[in-house]
């Protein structure tokens, strides 16, 4: 019989094969794992690469299209047409559209793209449309290419890199900010500020306000009457006045159509201190027939005064809020006389007889406009029936002759009280246009512009008139522009009305309940106590006499609206 043995060994070899077996399904499901989660983490490595890249690209390409819209409105500032890389582009009858309007493409013919200096290989161009000449109605106003589309633009902005296109769409408007598209415009002012006492301002009213104090006020509107304000329609302004010059512009503003005066409030530095009644645009009155509210306001520094509750103003009524920062920066300074010589449309004048450059206001208004200067102080008496002449071209002619011979010329009729004006005059003196008693008035007729070296004196009545006697419309199609190197005195001694455009390098003052047609621009103002009023007349900016300062158009375009397309 025989014994069978079983060896230990054996009964554990077993096991550790099932171990080892086990070890290495699991040693391959851990690997696999890995190897999946080494995979996905790759995936998402490259994915966040491909996406990086992808955003990059993206915001690259969007820098390109606010490249083009800049350089775009830049040039539209600046008077050109605002194409950049599509000036030789013509829409096709059957091309692309946008809202059915023929837009450019990258590969259009005529199509030159630029490239971003920062990143080259970033392609951009922009195109332009005038909503005053596309030959649509852009407004819905029912009127093709009508005046309240003059000044408004589509600007259409492209850029494409690595195969990513992106368009905007840029509405804007371009906006005349020149100095006499104000009621008032203040420059440097004094430590104390920029306007002293109270006004009633109709219109707009610009400040900047470089000498003021930190924590200094720049305009004190502190009658606690009621009467001192800044509002956007011509209120209750005297019909004699009112019928002297062209009718307001209109709006459609809470669905009724309205006058306005497109009045903005804008002060770059100082305070504007609100108290008592005082008010900077007024809330809308249905059935009024004019706008209340201004149409903006841009103050820097904020407001106090005791109409201010914890520097909120509690009466200032504006399209945009009463919190907007000045939006201008350095766009608009104070024009001075030994600023640049500039023309109409805003070029400057160069010395061709020599290298020193550009001519200077004042030297180029002495040399090439005015003539021979009036040596000595100007008094012309309302009361008083002397007769004075003076032709800066024809020192001897009599006055009989003057609209035969021309020239630039003074002729002032004290029997009817009548002012011819023509053309830049220089005044090596004084200026006073003095009343006496009942004789408060002169009638001016004609366009001119009178630099004055001295104070300006002006204690008249004074109305523009038409050449034929008519006052219909008078103003400003007969304009006396008046600037002085010296202070102007504006009724010290009664309360008038004045039209014409006036100027000063340093003050100009009004003591009297005065009403005033067309525009002060001067560095400091001194109003007194008895409220003087100021109307803007809008199309004054557009008929400023030849040699008159700051009679040039500074452009600047404010966006509207944008979207991407």
């Amino acid at each position: 019989m025989h014994r069978i043995n079983f060896h230990p060994v054996h009964t554990r070899n077993a096991p550790r094969s099932q171990e080892a077996g086990m070890g290495l399904v699991v040693a391959t499901l851990f690997i696999a794992v890995a190897m999946i989660t080494l995979g996905m983490l790759s995936m998402r490595v490259i994915n966040q690469s491909h996406q990086t890249d992808h955003d990059t690209r993206q915001r690259l390409v969007f820098l390109g299209v606010e490249a083009a819209y800049a350089k775009s409105a830049a040039d539209l500032e600046d008077g050109g047409t605002g194409m950049i890389g599509t000036e030789n582009w013509e829409a096709p009858t059957d091309g692309a559209t946008i809202a059915e309007i023929p837009v450019p493409a990258f590969g259009d013919s005529g199509v030159e793209p630029h490239e971003l200096t920062s990143h080259p290989g970033v392609e951009y161009f922009a195109y332009v449309l005038d909503w005053g000449n596309d030959n649509q109605d852009n407004n819905g106003n029912g009127v093709v290419d009508g005046e309240d589309e003059q000044g408004w633009y589509t600007i259409y902005a492209f850029a494409r890199w690595g195969g990513i296109v992106r368009r905007a769409e840029v509405i804007v408007r371009k906006t005349d900010v020149s100095v006499w598209r104000n009621a008032i415009f203040a420059g440097a002012g004094q430590s104390g500020g920029l306007i002293n006492g109270n006004v009633s301002i109709h219109g707009s009213v610009h400040l900047l306000g470089e000498n003021i104090t930190e924590g200094g006020t720049a305009i004190a509107a502190l009658d606690l009457s009621g009467t001192s304000l800044v509002h956007n329609n011509y209120g209750d302004l005297d019909q004699n006045l009112a019928h002297r010059v062209p009718s307001l512009p209109t709006v459609e503003y809470d669905g009724e159509t309205v006058e306005t005066l497109h009045a903005n409030l804008r002060v770059k530095n100082g305070l504007v201190a609100l108290s008592g009644n005082s008010e900077i645009g007024a809330p809308q009155q249905s059935g009024s027939g004019v706008k209340g509210p201004m149409d903006g306001t841009f103050v820097n520094d904020g407001w106090t005064g005791n109409s201010t509750d914890d520097g909120v103003p509690t009466r200032v009524t504006s399209d945009n809020g009463w919190d907007q920062r000045y939006d201008l920066g350095d766009r608009v300074p104070f024009p001075v006389l030994d600023d640049y010589y500039r023309d109409m449309t805003g070029q400057r004048q160069s010395r061709s007889d020599s290298n020193d450059g550009f001519y200077s206001h004042k030297e180029y208004f002495t040399d090439h406009l005015a003539g021979d200067a009036y040596d000595g102080d100007i008094t012309l008496h309302a009361g008083h029936t002397e007769e004075f002449y003076f032709n800066a071209h024809y020192r001897d002619s009599e006055p009989s002759e003057r609209t035969e011979i021309g020239g630039n010329y003074i002729y002032y009729d004290g029997d009817s009280k009548t002012l011819e004006i023509s053309g830049p005059v220089r005044i090596d003196g004084n200026l006073t246009l003095d009343g006496q008693g009942n004789e408060e008035t002169i009638n001016y007729t004609g366009r001119a512009a009178w630099l004055v070296k001295g104070d300006v004196n002006l204690g008249v009545n004074l109305y523009a008139m038409n050449d034929d006697g008519t006052t219909d419309n008078s103003f400003p199609n007969n304009i006396l522009g008046i600037m002085a190197t010296g202070e102007m005195m504006v009724g010290e001694n009664s309360q008038l009305d004045l039209m014409g455009a006036f100027y000063s390098e340093q003050q100009i003052a009004t003591q009297r309940q005065s009403d005033i047609l067309g525009t002060f621009v001067s560095n400091y103002f001194d109003m007194g106590t008895n409220v003087p009023s100021i109307y803007q007349v809008p199309t004054l900016a557009d008929n400023l006499p030849e040699g008159m300062i700051g009679a040039y158009p500074i452009w600047v375009m404010s966006q509207v609206s944008w979207r991407e397309l």
